[in-house]
C-alpha cells in the first residue's frame, strides 16, 4: 500500500514539474515580438526596474526574443562589460549605457519607435502592436 502511494506521489510530482517546464511560446506573442524587431522598435530598461519586469512578464517566454533580437537594450552600467564578465543580474544582456545616455533615457521601460515616438512605462501588448503596426489579437 505504501509503495502505491509513493509511486502515485512521484508520478504527480513529475507531471507537475514537466508542466512547469513548458518551453512553449505563445505564437501570438512570438509573432508580435518578431514584428517589433522587424520594425526596429527598441525597449530601453534596467535589470533592477520593477516595471521592466512587469513588461517582461507580459511577453512571457517570448521575452527571450526581445533580448535575442536586440529589441531590449539594457541601460545599467554594471552590465556594460564583456559578456564573459556579466553579472548574473544582467541575464546575459550586455548593457549599452552610452546609447541610453545618447537617447536621454531616464525612465523605464522606454519604448522608441523608428518615427521618433516614445512610450514610457509598461505597455499593454495590444497597444504596442497598434503603435508599431503589428498584428496582435488578445485571447
Amino acid at each position: 500500500m505504501k509503495s502505491n502511494k509513493l509511486i502515485f506521489l512521484l508520478a504527480i510530482t513529475v507531471i507537475l514539474f514537466l508542466a512547469g517546464c513548458s518551453s512553449k511560446i505563445d505564437p501570438r506573442i512570438e509573432a508580435l515580438a518578431n514584428c517589433l524587431a522587424d520594425k526596429g522598435i527598441k525597449e530601453y530598461g534596467a535589470f533592477w526596474c520593477p516595471n521592466c519586469a512587469k513588461q517582461s512578464e507580459l511577453f512571457g517566454k517570448a521575452d527571450s526574443i526581445l533580448k535575442d533580437r536586440e529589441i531590449y537594450i539594457e541601460c545599467d552600467p554594471r552590465c556594460s562589460v564583456p559578456k564573459e564578465n556579466l553579472p548574473v543580474a544582467c541575464k546575459g544582456v550586455v548593457g549599452q549605457t552610452g546609447l541610453c545616455l545618447e537617447k536621454s533615457v531616464n525612465k523605464y521601460p522606454h519604448w522608441e519607435f523608428p518615427n521618433g515616438d516614445i512610450l514610457l512605462g509598461v505597455q499593454e501588448l495590444k497597444a504596442l502592436a497598434d503603435k508599431a503596426g503589428c498584428e496582435y489579437s488578445e485571447a
